[in-house]
């Protein structure tokens, strides 16, 4: 992959996509995609136009390592950064018994009440919010609907997982990020590839035309097709009916 010609392509797209607004709010996991997005960002409008947001789900007395990781490359790219921890609304919903059902109930509220937060700052601040996710993810729907799928613009979803990793060495991200097990930090302990059931060295490879040769590859094979399949709905409209005929 020829690295600068993809960052300047996708900087040019992040520069005519934000130019009619006043800058872009990016939620900052401490994980690889949301840093190369900040980095191809800040080259393309500016670190003076954008907001970084840091969104823990859990008490604050019990910050992650993905927490400060996020905060120093905010800092690191010189960016305005809030810290917004959603444990207290989180609190509230399980006193309504509408979350901590199930880890992946929680999980996909916690990615909507991400939303929220990241367009109330971008509608009072006339700011369009960057998503962070990347072609693999895309491909077999690991995103939660109206959660980290409801943004602006995706400036990497051409990019596999794989890809990402190799142009964030070219930015510049720190290795710390670019090495670790990818994580929503949705809830204690979980990471991506745990979730997915292989690695996205594995999921790539596949989602870029491999064929099974044997038992064990069918098996992956089948697995990743039936991702596809079952997550088609997150990439298409809402359907209705057709009231053409009779209106």
């Amino acid at each position: 992959m020829n690295n600068k010609k993809v960052a300047d392509v996708l900087t040019e797209f992040i520069l005519k996509k934000v130019e009619p607004f006043e800058g872009v709010v990016i939620g900052m996991s401490g994980g690889i995609d949301s840093a190369v997005v900040a980095k191809l960002c800040a080259d393309a409008i500016g670190p003076e136009n954008m907001l970084s947001v840091v969104m823990p789900a859990y008490d604050e007395s019990v910050k992650s390592q993905n927490h400060y990781d996020a905060l120093e490359w905010s800092h690191a790219l010189n960016l305005e950064t809030n810290v917004f921890c959603l444990n207290d609304t989180l609190k509230v919903l399980d006193g309504h018994r509408i979350t901590f059902i199930d880890k992946l109930v929680e999980g996909n509220i916690t990615a909507r009440l991400r939303m929220i937060v990241l367009y109330a700052y971008a509608n009072k601040m006339n700011r369009l919010v960057a998503g962070t996710t990347n072609k693999s993810e895309a491909m077999v729907g690991y995103y939660t609907k109206w959660g980290d799928g409801a943004v602006d613009f995706e400036p990497i979803i051409d990019l596999y997982k794989t890809e990402v990793r190799e142009l964030a060495r070219y930015l510049g991200v720190p290795e710390k990020i670019i090495t670790k097990s990818p994580t929503a930090d949705l809830w204690k302990g979980q990471t991506d590839e745990d979730e997915l059931g292989m690695s996205y060295a594995v999921l790539d490879e596949y989602l870029k035309g491999h064929q099974p040769t044997n038992d064990v590859e069918a098996e992956v094979y089948n697995r990743v097709q039936q991702m596809i399949r079952n997550s088609e709905h997150k990439r298409v409209m809402p359907d209705g009916p057709n009231l053409g005929g009779i209106k």
